[in-house]
């Protein structure tokens, strides 16, 4: 049994579903004042769907509300999340609209955090330039946010069987700061 605590949220998973009926929120409800909602649906702003072959999750209802805080930036949608040929460079002159670009930047770590591990390439480019951004960066956070929209209802599907990780690292960033290139591996 798993239980994981976020300031007054709670979540109990496990294999004996008796044994967490019966015990552990017996226990907790004679602790503390909670109140059981059965099966979850929702969490943290994540929507949870349980399917016969494992469980979906989304943030279609926050990005929304993401969207919508920066809808006066006139959003369209957009089919990447980060323009490969864009070279992002540090800005030498005034920050452009920082406190926005760090309102924006940290509403999609969240995001990207949780289940749009698709964004992080752009988001891992975007964040070096949180402190002083320039107006070229701006139009990148824009351009995330466009393919937020576009692709607003995807999410992570976890299976119930085990599966091998696939995932591409960038292992000579320090050394190449031109070429963008990722390599394969498995886990």
């Amino acid at each position: 049994m798993i239980v994981c605590i976020y300031v007054d949220d709670l979540l109990i998973f496990g294999t004996n579903l008796e044994g967490i009926d019966q015990e552990t929120k017996k226990y907790l409800t004679s602790k503390f004042k909670m109140k059981d909602i059965k099966e979850m649906d929702t969490i943290l702003g994540i929507k949870v769907k349980k399917h016969s072959e494992g469980y979906a999750l989304n943030q279609s209802h926050y990005i929304s509300k993401v969207l919508d805080k920066f809808k006066y930036l006139g959003i369209k949608e957009a089919n990447k999340a980060y323009n490969t040929s864009m070279k992002l460079v540090e800005n030498t002159g005034r920050a452009i609209a920082q406190i926005e670009y760090a309102s924006a930047i940290g509403s999609l770590i969240y995001a990207m955090q949780c289940t749009r591990p698709n964004i992080a390439f752009a988001m891992c480019k975007l964040l070096r330039f949180t402190r002083n951004p320039s107006t070229m960066h701006c139009k990148e956070i824009i351009t995330v946010l466009a393919y937020l929209k576009r692709t607003e209802n995807l999410g992570i599907f976890y299976q119930k069987f085990h599966v091998v990780l696939k995932g591409f690292i960038d292992a000579s960033w320090i050394t190449s700061t031109t070429d963008n290139k990722s390599i394969r591996s498995e886990f």
